[in-house]
């Protein structure tokens, strides 16, 4: 009985394996894309100011799907520090166990989240993340700009897991076409408005695409972001994600596309180019994709940079420009069924570091620790001789006044001699 009912779970895995969703509309879908304005829902955004946490802040792990979109190879790799959240319905829960098991991902670091799911692009429906006016880690939704039911009800799965806060804001958008800094700015390309039928544009060549005060709006009071660029989408294709030509690799350094002069999409992609540089203070890094390799289409994950490959002479240069550009970052690549307008990236979804993201009164290093560093640490955020980040701010302002002063500085002291 046990046999059969493992051989059923793997025939139903492989059923499902071979009728995957596209990352793309079906025919089906596009018909029914009108849907998708039911979907969507909206709560109170979260109390302010809000920070949107950026992809390369600590994470405690990562959201995938089964049956996957990624080789176990890279789920295992993943497993040996982080947490693998992998959302799976309950008849398949076996057959995703014993997939991983048999491919030695460290089960101990496997969390199931319970569920049905439509497809297994999790950077697209999954969860978008922010710090709250009190220095917590919260969730807030969108509505998926895909007519799956299932996909745009993950993040609430996930809040309902992980017990954190859920807010959601009623507008269109996906994973795949937004990156932020985590200090106010974050991009996306011209469907983040033209999708939204309250912007009233169908702009599909600017750059930047006149402001839309719907969904910036929006960006502001749930996501704390005060500088959307919202650009046309260079590469000619379908998906319009930004992921599939630019990535954010820290909050001072962009990662855009390069191709040759004779590249059908080289006038496009400078004009971003020259864009970020006549209108950001980002270093701007070039990575070569002549025949439209999804180099940048990379998760960045703590200390590691898991980078999709094509078994092409442009890998290793493109290995060499995120060694440069990300020192003391492990590079790791991965080969997979990879495409130019989908990999590695759709595919797994960041989640942050709980821990790391709430408050503790005093503990300005994020120690665990409140001793004589977070003393010298205030004194220095009071003398000016340091900027705190948002959690380390919230963690000094003891009194709660929005302030950092002398007062706070004493109040550390005396929990220290406590």
């Amino acid at each position: 009985m046990i046999f059969k009912l493992f051989i059923s779970n793997f025939a139903l895995a492989t059923l499902l394996i071979a009728t995957e969703l596209p990352i793309g509309f079906t025919q089906e879908e596009w018909n029914n894309r009108h849907l998708i304005l039911n979907m969507g829902r909206e709560t109170e955004p979260p109390e302010g100011p809000v920070r949107s946490i950026a992809e390369y802040e600590p994470m405690q792990g990562v959201l995938i799907r089964y049956p996957f979109g990624i080789n176990t190879s890279l789920i295992k790799e993943i497993s040996s520090d982080e947490i693998v959240y992998c959302l799976v319905s309950s008849s398949l829960q076996n057959a995703a166990f014993n997939t991983m098991n048999n491919a030695q991902v460290n089960m101990d670091n496997v969390e199931f989240i319970i569920g049905p799911t439509d497809s297994y692009w999790t950077r697209d429906y999954g969860p978008w993340w922010a710090v709250d006016a009190n220095g917590d880690a919260v969730i807030i939704d969108f509505t998926y700009n895909r007519p799956r039911i299932n996909d745009n009800q993950a993040p609430l799965k996930v809040s309902n897991h992980l017990d954190v806060p859920y807010y959601s804001a009623d507008f269109i958008s996906t994973g795949g076409n937004y990156m932020t800094d985590g200090y106010g700015a974050s991009a996306s390309s011209h469907i983040a408005y033209t999708e939204n039928d309250e912007c009233l544009t169908n702009d599909d060549s600017s750059v930047p695409l006149s402001p839309c005060n719907y969904v910036d709006e929006k960006m502001l009071n749930y996501y704390g972001v005060n500088n959307y660029h919202v650009i046309a989408d260079p590469n000619n294709d379908y998906i319009d994600h930004i992921d599939c030509w630019a990535k954010f690799l820290s909050s001072s350094k962009i990662l855009i596309r390069q191709v040759p002069l004779n590249h059908p999409q080289y006038d496009e992609i400078e004009q971003i180019v020259n864009y970020f540089a006549e209108n950001t203070s980002y270093e701007i890094i070039r990575v070569n994709t002549p025949n439209n390799e999804p180099y940048t289409n990379s998760l960045i994950l703590n200390n590691k940079v898991f980078i999709p490959v094509m078994n092409s002479i442009n890998d290793s240069d493109a290995i060499e420009v995120y060694e440069s550009a990300l020192p003391g970052y492990e590079i790791l690549p991965f080969t997979g069924t990879w495409e130019s307008t989908d990999a590695l990236h759709c595919r797994i979804k960041g989640i942050p570091d709980l821990s790391f993201f709430s408050i503790n009164p005093g503990d300005l290093n994020i120690d665990n620790i409140i001793n004589i560093l977070d003393i010298v640490l205030c004194v220095n955020f009071v003398l000016g001789e340091e900027i705190p980040t948002s959690v380390q701010f919230n963690n000094a302002d003891m009194n709660s006044d929005e302030t950092l002063n002398v007062l706070d500085v004493i109040l550390i002291v005396n929990e220290v001699i406590e």
